[in-house]
């Protein structure tokens, strides 16, 4: 599967460190997911997108990006297929208006419920769906369970940030439901939604952590952060194991980390429980929503399909 690598601070920042230099780097992550890589950032409220069909691991252009690269939101992800083709429009992450949307994980059967979804996505969002993976037609889908509930379609403007989860995991409990309904495995739906302000992170079916407080800063000195609440003590999100989610913001921070795997040892790490949708409103607070009751965690996935094959280059020299 996929690897995804979001975050969202109060101050521009480079995420060179947690990209390349760190343990456990996205760079490193990505030498067993060579079928592109893609970054979405923001320049002031405006979304961008760099996205290259080679793997992370091996393109130099990978390093340079993230080295020079500053923004207050930034959303990676380095590929390895499952649907859809090796090419460029297959890449995330997929980007409309400031929305943009990352994914990890399979829909299985595609072809038995790509009708289904189509059905639920709003005639203008469907015909912007050029590529062929189930992860774009997913991003479309839930833009328009988004603008059926009166949000903004291209995410410009004031968004309620929990108000947006929550039409997210209904959404996505839909899809459970469809799949469960035509006898097909739950989904594997771990996903990142941002437009710059909100930022929602679901994990369905596989590990995915969030860090919000660290162990250390080597930047504390410099950091023009006035709240530094990153460096305070709070409650861990395994103390909720087994508990009601609270109704409202569960804490205050000034930057989030999210990542299919823990990267490097100077953020503190916590696993999301399965199901979970995390929520960043644009005020910089953290709720965390129940999962959607249609929701099924996925206790064998099936093997994932086979890796498409690379489209011959034009003209290539036939053997004799």
């Amino acid at each position: 599967m996929c690897r995804l690598f979001g975050f969202r601070s109060n101050v521009p920042s480079r995420a060179h460190r947690s990209l390349v230099e760190a343990e456990n780097a996205l760079a490193q992550q990505a030498a067993g997911h060579a079928d592109g890589w893609g970054i979405g950032y923001f320049l002031g409220d405006e979304a961008y997108t760099v996205r290259v069909v080679a793997g992370a691991a091996a393109d130099d252009g990978f390093r340079r990006v993230t080295t020079r690269l500053r923004s207050h939101t930034m959303l990676v992800h380095v590929r390895r297929a499952t649907v859809g083709g090796h090419d460029t429009l297959n890449t995330h992450p997929f980007r409309h208006g400031c929305w943009l949307f990352a994914h990890n994980g399979t829909v299985w059967d595609w072809e038995r419920l790509r009708p289904w979804v189509l059905e639920r996505t709003e005639p203008a969002l469907r015909e912007l769906v050029f590529g062929t993976t189930d992860s774009e037609h997913l991003f479309y889908y839930l833009l328009s369970a988004l603008t059926r509930a009166g949000l903004p379609e291209c995410g410009r403007g004031a968004v309620d940030g929990r108000a947006a989860a929550v039409v997210i995991r209904d959404a996505v409990g839909a899809v459970f439901a469809a799949a469960a309904a035509d006898g097909q495995p739950p989904p594997l739906l771990n996903f990142i939604l941002t437009n710059g302000q909100v930022l929602l992170a679901q994990r369905a079916g596989q590990q995915l952590f969030l860090a919000s407080q660290k162990r250390l800063c080597r930047d504390a000195a410099t950091c023009p952060e006035p709240r530094k609440v990153c460096l305070d003590v709070h409650p861990p999100l395994d103390v909720l194991r087994g508990r009601a989610l609270p109704a409202g913001a569960w804490r205050p921070v000034n930057h989030l980390l999210v990542a299919s795997e823990p990267i490097g040892d100077e953020d503190l790490w916590e696993e999301i429980p399965e199901g979970v949708i995390v929520a960043l409103d644009a005020q910089m607070r953290l709720h965390l929503l129940p999962p959607a009751a249609d929701f099924a965690a996925c206790p064998s996935p099936p093997a994932p399909p086979p890796r498409p094959a690379p489209a011959p280059a034009v003209g290539r020299p036939r053997g004799p």
